[in-house]
């Protein structure tokens, strides 16, 4: 990989406020010189390039070797939004993304990076949780700023829907978290970081969903940020949670095998050449064999908020969207179920993925659960509504 592509310009690029600062503290306080100590003890001997990678959790260092051999050095970041986790859930957490890349490593042909070396505690001398990966020589979405030239979207989005089916055709038993891999090939699940499991159904799974989570934003927050919408829109954050548990038959396939999702699934998390050619996929932490309902979403690049709960204001009489961009990922998500399609073909597999993505009202209150969890403002009852009245 030539330094002079590599796009790590998102940090850099950070406005000042709080994600700025929590980078910027967490590079000081980091024992870098440890770091290089314990990767030359596991073989991977050399010293940082100057680039400092970010992500929404991580941040990455080149380790480059004298001969020009690359370790891609990746450490959490301490979390500030969203749900707080307890250390042992975290670690569990943790130990669980390292098991998913080896069950795909083993099931799968998805390309996901080696790992040299770990140390998840978050107590160890370098400061923080890190793994040492295979350095991959690209760029991800996050680097290119989640833009992909619209000559290359085709390619990019069936090179995504060939993973996606990939991923789907992992299915294990239960709900929950990959907590261990045993030497004949079976798995060992154990629970969701923040809502618990393994669960046997869907069923369990949903209704334990909704008495464990909680929208991440306060009222004032919301009728700051809402104006004329302010009480419908706090009206439907308190029900929404309740209104998941009472949904009948919410899953269409409620007992396992069920697939493997990473709710983190997307552009973001895909390092591509300079010619946009998917090089590998990286970051599985937040994945766990899960309902086909959220196993069938788009990935991040081509995603977008139900039109049942966003505002009445951005779409046409007709329900079409107003924005033209908008328009346009539309067609995207079209062109993927497409791609999905092929993919599933060309593999010789059953149509389970395809027929979720296409369901739209249970995909749509999928998705909201999603955007419910991240603090998205909007009208999540809706969204019930559309999928009772189908």
């Amino acid at each position: 990989m030539d330094s002079k592509k590599i796009l790590w310009e998102y940090f850099h690029h950070l406005p000042d406020g709080p994600l700025r600062t929590r980078a910027c503290t967490f590079l000081e306080s980091i024992r870098w010189d440890e770091l290089i100590a314990f990767a030359a003890a596991h073989g991977q001997t050399g010293s940082f390039l100057p680039l400092v990678g970010l992500g929404h959790n991580h941040m990455v260092r080149i380790i480059e070797a004298p001969d020009g051999a690359r370790w891609l050095a990746r450490l959490e970041l301490p979390h500030v939004l969203g749900r707080q986790y307890c250390d042992d859930i975290l670690v569990n957490k943790r130990n669980a993304e390292v098991n998913v890349v080896r069950l795909l490593q083993d099931r799968t042909d998805i390309p996901v990076p080696h790992i040299y070396a770990l140390d998840l505690s978050p107590d160890n001398v370098v400061g923080a949780p890190f793994v040492i990966f295979e350095c991959l020589s690209g760029n991800s979405g996050m680097d290119i700023q989640m833009t992909i030239p619209r000559q290359h979207i085709a390619k990019v989005i069936r090179d995504l829907a060939r993973i996606h089916v990939q991923l789907s055709q992992v299915r294990l038993p239960k709900i929950g978290s990959i907590m261990r891999l045993h030497a004949d090939g079976t798995v060992e699940l154990g629970p969701i970081a923040g809502v618990g499991g393994p669960f046997d159904t869907a069923s369990q799974f949903f209704k334990a969903w909704a008495a464990a989570t909680q929208f991440p934003r306060s009222a004032e927050d919301i009728q700051r940020a809402s104006g004329d919408y302010a009480k419908r829109i706090l009206d439907s954050v308190s029900t929404f949670p309740q209104s998941i548990s009472e949904i009948s038959g919410i899953s269409v396939r409620d007992s396992g095998p069920f697939p493997l999702w990473n709710r983190d699934w997307g552009w973001n998390n895909t390092i591509f050449d300079d010619d946009l050619n998917l090089l590998g996929a990286i970051d599985w932490e937040f994945t766990i064999s899960a309902p086909w309902e959220l196993s069938a979403q788009f990935p991040h690049g081509i995603s977008t908020v139900p039109s049942s709960i966003d505002a009445p204001s951005n779409y046409n009489d007709d329900g079409s969207p107003k924005d033209a961009e908008l328009r346009q990922t539309l067609e995207d998500q079209k062109a993927y179920l497409r791609a999905i399609r092929e993919a599933e073909i060309h593999i010789g597999t059953d149509q389970l993925l395809s027929q979720a993505l296409c369901d739209r009202n249970r995909h749509d209150v999928a998705r909201a659960m999603g955007l419910f969890e991240d603090g998205k403002l909007g009208l999540y009852s809706e969204v019930i509504k559309q999928y009772g009245s189908s």
